[in-house]
């Protein structure tokens, strides 16, 4: 036991000792990428920070929808070439494989290498990283490819289209946490939107969505560009629509990356030979990645029949068995969603195809016409003998492979952000956010929110009339003239008066609202004058400064200077006050 806990104790340790070491190493490469963009730089190093602690990236503050890779390939060659030197001087500080140091290394790396393409499009023809191609005529759900770090995954759902043909009609991937599926057909929830985020429906509205964990997805005509933040790429080309739909499907990883993947399309090694190997080391026909290369460059010639014809049902039986076997999903790795009471068990059909069928079967002349029509629109060599297949069989349109739709370094430019401002789902950086603020740069989209301010603060200027009140040492002398005009009896009247028929009381509504700050007695001190007809005009001369000096003559004129200073005073020093300090 004691043994036990000194165990766990040292490794929590060296732990917490190793992470101080990669955040001290990951301070300069800070510094340097504030130093380079005072806006993007905070972001991008607190996104790479978050992605080691395998969390939510902060909300971009600039026009840009970029993941942090992207954003790490914008910068000019010389500063990244600064900031691999960084690394090199800090490499003996940095003790574990773990923290937002290494992380950066890789992705930093990244900008330095060129890109291989994997795919799986048509009738399923596949691809490999390694350029091995071969046709996968199978039913199911399968590992497509898989990095060896966990944060990225593809996988495809292939569906019977007759019987011997099958078609992709789902993928499903982990970007770097985020569980992102593509249906084209069969929704798991009858929902018509194709995209699902970590089982429920989400919509691009015609922009890019941001996943949490720093991916993009992008909408260019029917090609959807997912974006890893760490820089790998899937592009998912829906063709068709309702139950016929189906997607192509083309898999970017970086050549740097050798040997660190699995799954339909390779390893990523280099080397062709190989990427048939399975992990149990099933026996597999001899030459077999030698065939599928020279069905690639000579899928309808003479050469490839012949060499084919003996082989080739070998070839397509290891296919379609045991190496289908060995990517095959299972209820613990699937990242798909399903309705209730399926699975993944449900999407699988280990007896197809009824029949292999290959190039050699198809008529000479459908055979000819189908190559040429892939001449004609650009497919490349190594896909040649896939795209004969479906337009020959299937009469599917070639397919020529996409381009991702991702920023290149040597046509984007990053303009200076003048002020930060929001660009996530649910605002865009135009709107002119800020970032944890309720206002907006323009100030227009939430000044009408202050207004509730504003109102409340008309109330106050009747409860500041009271200490203005203070300057009413005049009326003392005028109270006198008020006290016998407001009898008991008068006040008996006002609730009479409450119903207010005469027009004149209109403009006792405007005095009304100072009661509720004031003493309600001083009401009645309104209806008294209003019997005379001179009470009520003097409301209307009282709010001109020259009403303040007649107070001056009450004698000569005690009537009608009387209400005149005593209409606004009368409510806030509360002349019945006054009466019952004399009585």
């Amino acid at each position: 036991m004691k043994k036990h806990l000194l165990f766990v104790s040292t490794f929590f340790v060296l732990h917490g000792y190793f992470a101080q070491n990669n955040n001290a190493a990951f301070a300069p490469v800070k510094e340097q990428l504030e130093r380079w963009d005072d806006i993007r730089g905070p972001w991008l190093a607190a996104s790479i920070e978050a992605m080691a602690d395998r969390k939510a990236v902060p909300d971009r503050t600039f026009p840009e929808d970029f993941t942090p890779y992207e954003m790490l390939s914008m910068i000019p060659l010389r500063e990244r070439q600064d900031l691999r030197q960084i690394l090199q001087d800090n490499r003996m500080v940095v003790g574990n494989n773990t923290g937002a140091y290494p992380l950066f290394s890789t992705m930093l790396e990244r900008t330095f290498c060129s890109r291989n393409y994997g795919r799986s499009y048509g009738d399923p023809h596949l691809k490999s990283f390694d350029r091995a191609t071969y046709s996968f005529q199978t039913v199911g759900e399968f590992v497509l490819a898989k990095s060896s770090n966990g944060n990225f995954e593809v996988q495809t759902r292939q569906r019977a289209q007759d019987a011997n043909f099958s078609l992709n009609e789902a993928v499903a991937m982990n970007v770097a946490g985020d569980r992102l599926c593509f249906y084209a057909s069969d929704k798991p929830d009858g929902m018509q939107t194709p995209l699902r985020l970590n089982g429920m429906p989400i919509q691009l509205q015609g922009r890019s969505y941001y996943l949490p964990h720093g991916g993009v997805v992008r909408l260019d005509g029917r090609n959807y560009t997912i974006a890893w933040p760490t820089g790998e790429t899937t592009v998912i080309d829906a063709r068709g629509g309702g139950l016929r739909g189906f997607v192509n499907i083309t898999v970017g990883i970086f050549d740097c990356d050798r040997n660190q993947y699995e799954g339909l399309l390779g390893n990523n090694d280099g080397f062709a030979d190989n990427d048939f190997n399975t992990r149990l080391n099933t026996p597999r026909p001899n030459n077999i990645a030698a065939l599928s290369i020279a069905s690639a460059y000579a899928f309808d010639s003479r050469e490839a029949n012949q060499f084919n014809q003996l082989a080739e049902q070998e070839f397509q039986a290891f296919l379609a068995k045991d190496y289908a076997e060995e990517w095959r999903l299972t209820d613990r790795n699937t990242l798909f969603d399903y309705t209730p009471g399926m699975n993944t068990a449900s999407y699988t059909d280990r007896s197809f195809p009824r029949v292999h069928m290959n190039l050699s079967q198809m008529d000479p002349q459908s055979r000819e016409n189908a190559r040429q029509r892939c001449l004609q629109m650009g497919v490349p060599a190594d896909e040649l003998g896939g795209c004969i297949y479906d337009q020959g069989y299937l009469n599917i349109a070639p397919n020529v492979p996409p381009t991702p739709n991702i920023p290149s370094p040597g046509t984007t430019v990053l303009n200076k952000v003048p002020r930060p401002a929001l660009n996530n789902n649910e605002h865009s950086f135009g709107e002119g956010k800020y970032p944890n603020r309720p206002e907006t740069i323009s100030g227009k989209p939430n000044g009408t929110p202050n207004k509730p301010t504003v109102e409340s603060k008309e109330n106050k200027p009747f409860q500041a009339k009271e200490p203005t009140t203070v300057r009413t040492p005049r009326e003392p002398e005028v109270m006198p003239e008020s006290r016998p005009r407001t009898p008991a009896p008068e006040r008996t009247s006002s609730p009479e008066r409450t119903p207010r028929p005469s027009a004149p009381t209109q403009t006792a509504p405007r005095q009304a609202p100072p009661p509720p700050a004031a003493p309600k007695p001083s009401a009645p001190t309104q209806t008294a004058p209003r019997p005379s007809a001179p009470t009520q005009a003097a409301p209307r001369q009282a709010p001109p400064p020259p009403a303040a000096p007649r107070p001056s003559a009450t004698q000569s004129s005690p009537a009608p200077s009387a209400p005149k200073p005593s209409t606004p005073v009368s409510p806030k020093p509360s002349t019945p006050t006054v009466k019952s300090g004399k009585g």
